[in-house]
């Protein structure tokens, strides 16, 4: 098994039934393959950059006739789920968002939580190349959230992000003009050795010994969720990472077979070469 598309699928039929998104097995695959097109041509070019965005219109598409569906009770939902609430959100003018804006806010839950099984990836590649990490995390909650923060630090799946300079403004003497193109660095804001020992290290334990804030961790952005450019999925990012770290080492057993794990970091966003194979999964039954 291939687990970075096998996770991605099991994420997306799971959020969609959160969020109460009907979906036939017959087509959870397909939906799941645009979500993941998406991001994966989020820092592509050429073929994977027009398969994205050829992706993006299929879902956005997909969506709104959903979003319709709901408004005119050709489907029920119930209130309580995520494509109810956006179906009938109301701006501030008291209008409903239009079929094409509501589908962007349903696609903007799915497609980061199908995301997130690149993340699982990478966990589960720390903890084959650190095994001793396998062996504490088996019977110890207590350094699961310790373990996940740092397998995001070092493998933060986008090294940057990019935005437009909105005003012109000064910071540390120098000028930023309005419409400037800026680049936040994720990559060596993880990795600076003024505010990490050991920057190029795996250690977990540096989550219980280290000043960490967020301004100098910057997984998923930074700053304040509320005004800054932080992702406010980050609480859940990190939830299910804990939940699949409980799953590989407690919950199955497997073996990882000779593959390349190489990570291009030239190549965004990043991604194990091999996706990261397992083969001989059983489930591992309580005595």
């Amino acid at each position: 098994m291939t687990l970075h598309p096998a996770v991605q699928l099991i994420h997306f039929r799971a959020v969609c039934r959160w969020a109460g998104v009907p979906i036939d097995a017959d087509e959870a695959e397909t939906r799941c393959a645009d979500q993941a097109a998406m991001i994966d041509g989020a820092g592509g070019i050429a073929i994977r950059h027009w398969q994205a965005r050829r992706a993006r219109k299929r879902s956005e598409t997909w969506m709104a006739e959903l979003v319709e569906q709901v408004r005119s009770n050709r489907i029920q939902v119930d209130e309580d789920r995520a494509l109810f609430r956006v179906s009938w959100h109301r701006d501030a003018q008291g209008e409903l968002l239009t079929p094409q804006v509501a589908a962007v806010e349903m696609l903007n839950l799915l497609r980061p939580t199908v995301a997130i099984a690149r993340f699982v990836a990478f966990a589960a590649l720390a903890l084959h190349e650190h095994p001793t990490w396998y062996e504490t995390l088996r019977d110890n909650d207590t350094w699961l959230e310790p373990f996940v923060q740092e397998v995001r630090r070092v493998y933060g799946f986008f090294p940057f992000l990019a935005a437009r300079v909105r005003d012109d403004f000064e910071w540390n003497g120098y000028h930023f003009s309005k419409g400037r193109r800026v680049m936040l660095d994720l990559y060596g804001t993880n990795r600076d050795p003024r505010s990490w020992e050991r920057p190029e290290a795996f250690r977990p334990e540096r989550f219980e010994q280290e000043s960490i804030n967020a301004y100098n961790f910057l997984p998923q952005g930074g700053g304040d969720h509320a005004v800054n450019h932080r992702c406010p999925g980050e609480w859940f990012t990190i939830a299910l990472m804990k939940e699949a770290v409980r799953q590989l080492t407690r919950h199955m057993t497997y073996s990882v077979p000779p593959q390349d794990l190489s990570v291009d970091w030239s190549r965004l966003p990043i991604i194990p070469e091999s996706r990261f194979i397992i083969e001989s999964v059983r489930p591992v039954i309580p005595a």
